[in-house]
């Protein structure tokens, strides 16, 4: 079984050490290792369950004091990883578009896995707290009635405190969705 896991750190420099000791420990797939916004850093990763767990526990070994946040999801949704990726087949017509924006990282894929299970959507993309302050949006797609129980699904994933907004568009402007995923 695939699982997805993220480590967030109050440092790049030693973030980024962790995140080599965490590759170099257990066979996992890196998805993004990057610095964010207000300077901190991720690494998101992917493989079995028992490996991802095994590089999450080297990362917070580490470099413990510096570890923010952490997350382990067992058997994400498929569109998750493509959300995350970049790599997600959009249709772009006459969709309704349902954004959910948070204040960290884990919140957002937290979110963005709920809604993609709950509902017959695409999680379009994840945008991570770059350039935006250390917020991240969550993008959903589909016939508004399912965008509308994704995003309600997806915000009763985000712990309290932790939701900045959200909304849903019903038939959103084309020129804009393209602009903005």
């Amino acid at each position: 079984m695939k699982a997805l896991g993220l480590l967030e750190f109050c440092e790049i420099t030693r973030g980024l050490v962790a995140s080599d000791s965490m590759l170099k420990s257990a066979p996992v797939e890196l998805i993004t290792a990057t610095s964010v916004c207000p300077g901190k850093f991720i690494v998101l990763i992917t493989g079995e369950v028992g490996a991802v767990k095994s590089a999450l526990k080297t990362g917070k070994d580490a470099f413990k004091e510096g570890v923010i946040d952490e997350l382990l999801i067992p058997n994400p949704d498929e569109s998750l990883i493509s959300a995350l990726w970049g790599t997600a087949d959009v249709n772009m017509e006459k969709q309704s578009l349902g954004l959910i924006e948070t204040f960290s990282v884990a919140s957002a894929i937290k979110a963005a896995d709920a809604a993609a299970k709950g509902a017959n959507v695409v999680v379009a993309e994840i945008k991570l707290a770059r350039g935006m302050g250390g917020k991240c949006v969550v993008v959903i797609l589909g016939e508004v009635s399912a965008v509308k129980t994704a995003v309600e699904n997806g915000v009763r994933a985000v712990e309290e405190g932790l939701l900045v907004s959200h909304a849903v568009i019903s038939n959103v402007n084309q020129k804009l969705l393209r602009e903005w995923i």
